[in-house]
């Protein structure tokens, strides 16, 4: 059925306002990718919805839009016209060496002239899209929304100004999302308007929305919050960190630590590039006296060694694992993995200076220091016993050097430190005790508007009870006073973090670490157990591995390589070279074919399809459902000292609990657990009655 002259007309207004929409996510693309043709791609556009409006044909319009592509791409790299014989060739040649790659499954590979042409289908896609929002659903809200997001995050991590084009998608689809509500009351109340009544409402829309901007525009305007989000969002994921030797001062690591606190500002320079076997902290010394200002090493006790010679602080257990450290920046000292056994440096005539108090390793030659750019260590990653910690009660072996506090220490801190530990027995639950307080009391990460402390003024004592925000070296210093204000071995440690992962070759795994890595974090001593890093940085994962000999189906095999990487390394099929291009893009053509008609048919019959498939995908979703539940409350017992033994079944750990705890309700979340192990499958009721036995057991065991 034809649409009218004034029907063509409305339409034409409304994707005239989405052109201007459309062209604001392609404005930023262009822009960052340095792709060019920016009038080329919007006269696409233009094209795409002229022939949505006028409702042409399907297959002209396909035709249309394709020949457009093919008429770009040759004349763009190949300089040449489609409608010519060498334009023809060109494009069959393309065809045909992209096919062989797109068979072969190494995508990566493909031409130029396939991802311009993936560009236009997405572009063509999206106005279909919006065209069956616009014609069919009468509503712009969602691409709105869309649009927004869009330009915003870019804006905010990219170097793309979006401040005029968010207004401007704001007025248009403001306006937009007017006109359509206009449309759709009228559609659905069958109310017969003439032109008149219709340009009166868009005068009176277009007022509005005028009004509006101008008076937004004219506000007053808080500044950002975040001056740059990214160091913001890299500490909240364990990537940032940062050190600081005095006020405005760029985020690195420094090597004064006398007078902490102050902003930083971010920086992404690259320093060092790593291959290992997993992600983890990377120490470089540690500070002993505290001085209510910041830290001091304070006994220093040097040591030549060779390379490969064995550190003497080394714990060298189990098999060895290596990491190769590329120095981009160069500094005078080694990066330490937990736990380094040796280095290997690769470089003639270099020898290691170790200081066995501040167990930071130097570089020499010739005795002088001498940064060094390429290295090996071989570590041997430390393990934990859950059991044995719960054990160790006290924290006298190592140096009472590591319990030293100034006199100068508020009495409301050691006050604080033994409010946090009275409750709990081992040195490990003391320490997670102090460690997890920032999490559950207020704190917040910051590296904006941190101030010093004034000369009469704690640093911790300002940080606990003052500020409460600061970046790690708040944090890990606030940790060790308190765990020494209540008698507890510790120390204050410097480096890096993990970084950022870039790839992977085999086993090896490939990081990168900036400046934004620097960061502080805390080491207790155990007596028995020896050394073991704590993490009270809001934001920050810690790194020890414990055996907590629970089975936990969420955390295993985390270093595992993804299935697709393991299929890289079987035979790839190989495209036949009988046949030409012709044979080879006929296949293509075929596959095509087949794609498109098995989609069109699940489209008309997705109905009764999709009827059964919700149905099992409701009760696989209780049954994983029913899984986590299980698995949690085992780890959650298992804190509480409630451990599943080895040779107790379900049911005989269930009444060990009940009776524990005296009540049933371990028993009934048990039954209904095995009853849906057995059946494969659990009911809502089952569901939400094993949910309320775990919300019971959880809160009569905690507090």
């Amino acid at each position: 059925m034809m649409k009218t002259f004034k029907e063509i007309l409305e339409n034409l207004l409304y994707y005239t306002i989405i052109f201007f929409i459309l062209n604001e996510w392609l404005r930023p693309v262009i822009q960052l990718t340095d792709t060019g043709y920016f009038d080329m791609f919007s006269l696409f556009i233009i094209l795409c919805l002229v022939l949505a409006v006028l409702k042409i044909p399907l297959f002209v319009s396909w035709l249309t839009k394709l020949i457009f592509i093919f008429a770009f791409v040759v004349h763009v790299y190949g300089g040449l016209s489609l409608f010519s014989a060498e334009g023809m060739q060109y494009l069959l040649n393309e065809l045909n060496i992209n096919s062989e790659i797109i068979l072969t499954g190494d995508l990566i590979a493909v031409t130029n002239p396939v991802r311009t042409s993936l560009f236009f289908i997405l572009i063509w896609m999206l106005v279909y899209l919006i065209y069956y929002w616009v014609a069919m659903r009468m509503t712009i809200f969602y691409f709105f929304v869309m649009t927004v997001f869009f330009i915003a995050t870019l804006d905010t991590f990219t170097t793309y100004d979006g401040s005029v084009a968010i207004v401007k998608v704001v007025l248009l689809g403001l306006l937009m999302t007017a006109l359509l509500f206009f449309k759709r009351l009228v559609v659905t109340t069958k109310t017969v308007i003439n032109w008149r009544m219709y340009s009166l409402y868009a005068l009176a829309v277009v007022l509005l929305i005028g009004f509006a901007g101008s008076i937004a525009l004219l506000l007053p305007k808080a500044g950002p919050q975040w001056a740059d989000p990214v160091p913001f969002l890299k500490a909240a994921t364990g990537q940032g960190g940062g050190q600081v030797a005095e006020s405005g001062a760029k985020v690195g690591y420094s090597e004064n630590d006398e007078r902490l606190g102050g902003p930083f500002e971010p920086d992404d320079t690259i320093v060092f590039q790593i291959e290992a076997p997993t992600r983890q902290y990377w120490r470089i010394e540690t500070r002993d006296e505290y001085t209510s200002k910041g830290w001091l090493s304070t006994e220093t006790e040097l040591q030549k060694l060779a390379t490969e010679e064995q550190l003497p602080f080394a714990a060298v257990e189990g098999d060895g694992q290596f990491a190769f450290v590329s120095a981009i920046k160069e500094y005078p000292f080694l990066l330490q993995p937990y736990s380094t056994g040796s280095y290997a440096v690769d470089e003639e005539n270099i020898e290691l200076l170790v200081n066995n108090f501040s167990e930071r390793v130097d570089t020499l030659r010739n005795g002088r220091n001498m940064p060094v750019r390429y290295y090996s260590a071989i570590y041997y990653e430390p393990e934990y016993s859950y059991t044995a910690l719960k054990e160790v009660t006290t924290s006298t072996e190592a140096d009472t050097r590591y319990l030293q506090l100034p006199e100068t220490v508020p009495q409301r801190v050691r006050d604080l430190a033994f409010e946090l530990t009275a409750s709990a027995d081992s040195v490990y639950d003391k320490a997670r005790a102090v460690e997890g307080y920032f999490q559950r009391s207020g704190f917040r990460y910051e590296t904006q508007d941190v101030p010093f402390p004034v000369d009469d003024e704690d640093y911790v004592d300002q940080f606990l009870f003052e500020t409460k925000f600061g970046y790690c070296d708040n944090f890990s210093t606030a940790m060790v006073v308190l765990l020494r204000a209540a008698d507890i071995q510790a120390r204050w440690v410097k480096g890096f973090t993990g970084g950022q992962e870039i790839g992977r070759i085999e086993d090896m795994r490939q990081f990168e670490i900036t400046n934004n890595n620097a960061h502080s974090w805390v080491e207790v001593y155990i007596d028995g157990v020896g050394w073991m890093p704590f993490e009270p940085t809001i934001g920050y994962a810690n790194q020890v591995n414990i055996d907590y000999d629970v089975e936990n189906t969420n955390e295993e095999k985390p270093d595992e390589q993804p299935e697709e990487e393991e299929l890289e390394q079987q035979p790839q099929p190989v495209a036949t070279q009988k046949g030409g291009s012709g044979v080879t893009a006929g296949v293509l053509a075929a596959i095509a074919l087949v794609v498109v008609g098995a989609i069109y048919w699940l489209w008309k019959h997705r109905r009764p399809l999709m009827s059964p498939v919700s149905q099992v995908q409701e009760e696989r979703l209780l049954d994983k459902q029913a899984d986590a539940l299980y698995y949690e409350l085992l780890q959650h017992l298992a804190r509480k000292d409630l451990k599943r033994a080895p040779h107790e079944t379900l049911q005989q750990f269930a009444k060990r609990v009940d009776r524990s705890l005296n009540t049933d309700q371990m028993s009934a979340f048990i039954a209904i657990y095995e009853r849906a192990i057995y059946s494969k499958q659990i009911s809502e009721t089952d569901a939400l009655e094993m949910k309320e036995c775990w919300e019971y057991l959880i809160n009569s065991t905690t507090g």
